[in-house]
């Protein structure tokens, strides 16, 4: 059996790597099929934290460093999967992390697979010519992962590394069909339009222009409508804004925060919602993980053509708006998506491409034949 290291985000916190991180750590195909040792990177404690620097990262990179010279020493692995972020002070690490794994590799016939969740290096690279030589350090006769191919265009200045794979993110399957089929009673059931927007409370996520969504609806006399806000806050500005919003246009009646929501909560947002609006403009987006949780829960979704979404989002399963137009878009969907056929669309579209499933058997392929 093949020997692998995964060296990779885990929750805490949050986010769309660590969600994938977690996947991969609990996954039984993984576990059937290599011999696997998993290391945390540790780097943030929170998300406001994120790309910024402070002392407690030099602390964590300096354990992580000598993690991976025990591990590649005592272990001795023929498959290095790597979680790399393509700028900031996490990129100076994966880059110093690297320099054991590239001596270890010469020595011995291992591959190494970086994976990218995020977008940055064309933009990192094209700073200064000295990014582009260190990428280029980092990449040289490595396997590159990427969740897109619409991220291909990000590795466009790098000519160093060997092979370029392309894994959609997948995610847990929640429901059995018989509660699925529960829950679409419930939606005919019930008269009431129920908005979601459940990711990181940030406003290049959206939550804002889902505020002024409420904010309109509440103007023009919607009453049939609600709207749940579900993530952590990525600043303690965003918090302050939030709740001032609300308060300021009377949207107590209409809008509900419910925290960084779990388990059984987490599923009954998810279950009682009609539609899922995700208006990201987030820079680094690329396919986001919330948007494949709704529609494993059959949701149609409202988004914004950012990153890779636009891989993800067909015109049977969703819109992908601007905000010009945005709240032209979500009275169209209101009034025309509350369909017991559009959620077993998405339903549909979710088994069939989004599974945590496929993404294992898709990543245990490409590390397995490479």
């Amino acid at each position: 059996m093949n020997k692998a290291l995964f060296i990779l985000h885990l929750s805490p916190p949050v986010h769309g790597a660590s969600k994938v991180g977690d996947s991969i750590l609990n996954s039984s195909i993984i576990k059937e099929n290599l011999n696997s040792r998993f290391i945390k990177i540790k780097s943030s404690d929170s998300i406001d934290v994120i790309g910024k620097f402070n002392f407690k990262k030099i602390i964590y990179f300096v354990e992580l460093f000598f993690k991976v010279c025990w591990v590649l020493i005592w272990f001795r692995p023929r498959k290095i999967y790597y979680t790399a972020s393509p700028f900031g002070f996490a990129f100076y690490r994966d880059l110093l992390v690297s320099l054991p794994i590239k001596i270890y590799t010469k020595l011995n016939k291992a591959s190494i697979f970086y994976h990218y969740h995020a977008k940055g290096i064309n933009d990192f690279v094209s700073e200064s010519n000295r990014n582009l030589k260190l990428t280029n350090f980092l990449l040289k006769n490595t396997n590159v992962l990427l969740i897109s191919k619409l991220m291909r265009d990000e590795l466009n200045q790098i000519n160093s590394f060997r092979n370029v794979f392309y894994v959609n993110n997948g995610v847990e399957n929640t429901l059995s069909e018989d509660f699925f089929k529960n829950i679409l009673s419930q939606r005919e059931a019930n008269n009431m339009i129920s908005v979601l927007y459940l990711s990181n409370m940030m406003k290049d996520k959206g939550y804002n222009t889902v505020l002024e969504l409420a904010n309109q609806c509440y103007k023009d006399q919607i009453t049939n409508i609600e709207f749940n806000f579900a993530g952590g806050w990525g600043t303690k500005e965003d918090e302050k804004y939030f709740m001032k919003y609300v308060a300021d246009n009377k949207l107590d009646d209409i809008v509900r925060y419910n925290g960084l929501v779990h388990g059984n909560q987490k599923i009954k947002l998810f279950s009682q919602a009609t539609l899922f609006v995700f208006p990201s403009q987030y820079k680094k987006e690329v396919f986001p993980l919330s948007l494949l949780e709704a529609l494993s829960y059959g949701l149609p979704i409202l988004t914004f053509n950012t990153g890779a979404i636009s891989e993800i989002i067909n015109d049977k399963i969703g819109v992908m708006s601007n905000k010009e137009r945005i709240f032209d878009d979500f009275k169209r969907m209101i009034g025309n998506s509350q369909t017991e056929n559009c959620y077993k669309t998405c339903r549909e579209e979710y088994l069939n491409n989004y599974t945590v499933e496929v993404f294992e058997k898709n990543l245990l392929s490409t590390l397995t034949n490479n």
